[in-house]
């Protein structure tokens, strides 16, 4: 029953109003050296917001198990608190983003997928989590930017 909960809060992060959810579908590639290429902080609106839950969510669904900080709960504490909030990042870079919305997607759930180092990114992603549900709508919407800054 825990599991189907958890299942149901990450689903939340990709439908939470939306009336056409979009499942980005995470490519297998292969583990390399190089650190995961992330491309600069965004600073249209939401999408720093957007672009902040695309990599806790991979954190949530990731951070298990060898050594890894886990993600999922607090996870669930950011769908639920920001739901307003995120449901207005997501139409906000689906507006941006227009056709192209799917392959973006894609895109950021790889770059966020490929870590070189999981373990410190999942103890990063916690903490920046922690901050995040700690505060308000209007606040998380300002400090997004450098809260992506700190995921990264």
């Amino acid at each position: 029953m825990r599991n189907f909960l958890g299942a149901l809060i990450l689903l939340a992060g990709f439908t939470a109003g939306c009336s056409h959810p979009s499942q980005p579908r995470l490519a297998s590639r292969p583990a390399t050296n190089a650190p995961p290429r992330l491309a600069a902080i965004p600073t249209e609106p939401g999408a720093a917001v957007w672009h902040l839950r695309a990599g806790l969510n991979v954190a949530a669904l990731t951070c298990k198990g060898r050594g890894r900080v886990p993600v999922q709960g607090i996870y669930g504490q950011l769908l639920v608190r920001h739901r307003a909030l995120l449901a207005a990042a997501y139409s906000a870079e689906q507006h941006r983003q227009g056709t192209q919305f799917d392959q973006a997607e894609t895109r950021l759930y790889n770059r966020w997928s490929n870590q070189r180092h999981p373990e410190q990114f999942c103890r990063d992603a916690a903490s920046v989590a922690r901050r995040a549900v700690a505060m308000d709508s209007p606040t998380l919407a300002a400090s997004a930017g450098n809260l992506l800054g700190d995921l990264r």
